[in-house]
């Protein structure tokens, strides 16, 4: 197993699970703030299959209760969990999140966890040798990468395609006026450039994301608080939100990939890619995190098989990943086409097309 992500992490657990030793090479979990997520009710039963449902006890995550859109009008619609079958899910502190779930497969008696990196690698017919940047090579018969976006070995393996180059533009906001108490609610709302997502976390902060395409984003956004500012007040509902609770967006933003982008082949004999190394989604299908446990328990199970002489595991995967790659695709044309307020824009029409 490559990689420490959620993925990886989900993988790790359900092998070891099932009483199967796993070598683990990944570098710690980097605690630094992410861009804010919300987690599906569809991740419910995921997690307890991995035995970590007690993760969303967590008081740094909250129950989603209430969220708002604007999205194919100027009106704002509301949803209740209390409507939902299953409810809303979870809004995360998601770096915390990452860390528990890593957690739990680390201190799992079934799994040896290496630190580090990944330095290089060699592919025979009986299997991987496998050497890290702290010089400890290892041996396997069967690999799982989970390594990101980056796919370090499955790109080397399989074709990438990109279908968009969508970036999130995020800062996390504190509250200046801290005797206002802020709704705990999620908002999105869709602007002639892109869309934006926001969200109350746990602790009082609140997360705001910008998604747009490179060449519609101001130039130099990164480090220019003042060019953030202005994007933000050319929202409606997200600047007033930020004004009503006490917030100010004092800081310019950082900058993340969030495309979507998928391996032709996410599987082969004696190796499998999970999450987004296999494939990463458009947030808005608002099933990032969900995707990443499901692929890293698919994977447990048909590497597992194919280690005990099941040949076609791996395909059977592969096949599994890329109906649900093509539902997505339809579902992200079905959502896009529901605004038509700026079809005229450059974001929109990219999106607006059955093939895109």
């Amino acid at each position: 197993m490559i990689g420490g992500g959620l993925a990886g992490s989900a993988a790790c657990l359900a092998m070891a699970r099932q009483g199967r030793a796993v070598t683990w090479i990944a570098p710690s979990v980097d605690a630094s703030d992410m861009p804010g997520e919300s987690l599906a009710a569809a991740a419910a039963p995921l997690l307890a299959e991995l035995g970590a449902s007690d993760l969303l006890a967590d008081p740094a995550h909250r129950p989603t209760r209430v969220s708002f859109t604007s999205w194919g009008s100027a009106a704002l619609l509301e949803r209740h969990a209390a409507a939902q079958p299953g409810g809303l899910g979870h809004v995360l502190d998601r770096a915390r999140f990452d860390a528990a779930l890593f957690a739990s497969a680390h201190r799992h008696p079934k799994v040896r966890h290496v630190e580090g990196q990944l330095r290089d690698f060699e592919r025979s017919d009986d299997g991987w040798s496998l050497a890290t940047d702290t010089g400890e090579t290892t041996r396997a018969r069967f690999l799982i990468d989970a390594t990101g976006r980056r796919a370090l070995i499955a790109r080397r393996l399989s074709p990438l395609r990109r279908v968009d180059r969508l970036v999130a533009a995020y800062s996390i906001l504190r509250q200046v006026d801290r005797d206002i108490d802020p709704t705990p609610a999620t908002l999105i709302e869709a602007v002639d450039t892109g869309w934006w997502y926001a969200t109350l976390l746990a602790d009082r902060r609140l997360v705001i994301n910008f998604y747009s395409d490179p060449d519609l984003m101001p130039r130099g956004i990164a480090g220019n608080a003042a060019a953030w500012q202005d994007l933000l007040d050319r929202t409606t509902y997200i600047a007033r939100w930020i004004e009503s609770a006490g917030y100010a967006a004092s800081e310019p933003p950082r900058l993340a990939t969030a495309g979507t982008a998928w391996l032709e082949q996410a599987a082969g004999p004696n190796w499998l890619a999970v999450g987004d190394a296999a494939a990463s989604f458009d947030p808005l299908s608002a099933h990032g995190m969900t995707t990443a446990l499901w692929t890293g328990i698919q994977a447990a199970e048909a590497a597992l098989r194919a280690v005990d002489g099941d040949d076609a595991a791996p395909e059977r995967y592969g096949a599994r990943l890329e109906a649900g790659r093509e539902h997505f695709r339809r579902e992200r044309t079905a959502i896009y086409s529901r605004e038509p307020r700026f079809s005229g824009h450059k974001f929109w029409q990219r999106r607006q097309s059955p093939g895109h």
